[in-house]
């Protein structure tokens, strides 16, 4: 039935795991095989293991599915303030090719000596025309750098990126972060019965950045040396207070799996509500910046008008 409904590279997949299930396989082995997210492998394997196959699935649909919807919320919040700037850029590119050479063209043809801050900005506007193609492939070649510097900078100078995730607010949105992940990815690993070490371990394999899995492979060895998982946590200054004092508490009752849940719930809570008052103060600042822009805009061109007209 799943074979009926997959789109063809999907209905390929599904085929090989029909195959390779009929010829004896394990399903997690063959999910392996077919590069499958690292959880899918893991919860699959774990519910081979106990014969509870069908609660693994159940908790990942409801990890990605909550993970999806998250992801359609921070999407919806971030349209308007995407909306906004493209109306931003549409209206000065408007500016820059159909008002202000019209208004230089006319001032020419009369004669009219221009006051300094509007000359400034016909010889920007210009400027800006004449070199725009360049000063967009700069800006993309920018960001491409600051893209490929990040990951380099991440996987080779790791003194560097603690460097910058030490800095105020960044720091406190980096611990809020790794410990929601963490706490969230073994909270359901744990649930399905998963030994805590190998978790971390699959928390490592499905972290998002070189650095987030340098902080979890340092925990995996200390638990390795020893030391408790509080013990481990501690070891490192990069996860919330909320998240450390919580695992502590948890050692001692004995109930991790659904405290880290808790935990999870209320660091995710706390970013939703960071990323809303973020975008409830970007989306009025665009508003004043393209505000602010066409006004400046339109009292530089029609300044002299008002100045030629009085002249009259």
């Amino acid at each position: 039935m799943l074979r009926e409904q997959a789109d063809k590279q999907d209905g390929i997949t599904l085929e090989r795991l029909v195959q390779g299930v009929e010829q004896g396989t394990q399903l997690s082995e063959l999910l392996r095989q077919n590069r499958f997210h690292p959880m899918v492998v893991s919860l699959v394997a774990v519910g081979e293991t106990s014969g509870s196959l069908h609660m693994a699935f159940g908790r990942l649909a409801d990890y990605f599915r909550h993970r999806f919807e998250w992801k359609q919320q921070l999407i919806g919040s971030l349209l308007y303030p995407l909306i906004v700037t493209i109306i931003m850029l549409l209206a000065g590119l408007f500016v820059l090719y159909a008002i202000l050479p019209r208004f230089e063209t006319m001032y020419l043809n009369l004669g009219f000596d221009l006051p300094p801050d509007t000359r400034t900005l016909f010889a920007m506007a210009a400027q800006i025309r004449q070199h725009l193609p360049w000063i967009v492939v700069l800006f993309l070649s920018f960001g491409l750098l600051i893209y490929s510097a990040r990951k380099m900078i991440q996987s080779r100078y790791p003194a560097l990126t603690a460097l910058i995730l030490s800095i105020p607010g960044i720091k406190w949105l980096w611990r809020a972060w790794i410990s929601f992940r963490l706490a969230d990815i073994t909270a359901v690993l744990l649930a399905s019965g998963m030994p805590l070490l190998q978790a971390l371990e699959t928390s490592e394999r499905v972290a998002w950045f070189s650095f987030e899995k340098t902080i979890i492979a340092s925990l995996i060895e200390h638990i390795l040396a020893g030391d408790t998982f509080t013990e481990a946590l501690q070891s490192q200054n990069w996860f919330d207070p909320m998240f450390v004092h919580a695992v502590h508490a948890a050692e001692a009752s004995g109930d991790l799996t659904h405290i880290l849940g808790f935990v999870a719930k209320e660091l995710e809570n706390d970013l939703q509500q960071l990323t809303q008052r973020m975008v409830q103060l970007v989306e009025p600042a665009l508003i004043l910046v393209l505000g602010t822009g066409i006004g400046l805009v339109i009292l530089a061109v029609v300044v002299p008008m008002m100045e030629m007209v009085q002249s009259i």
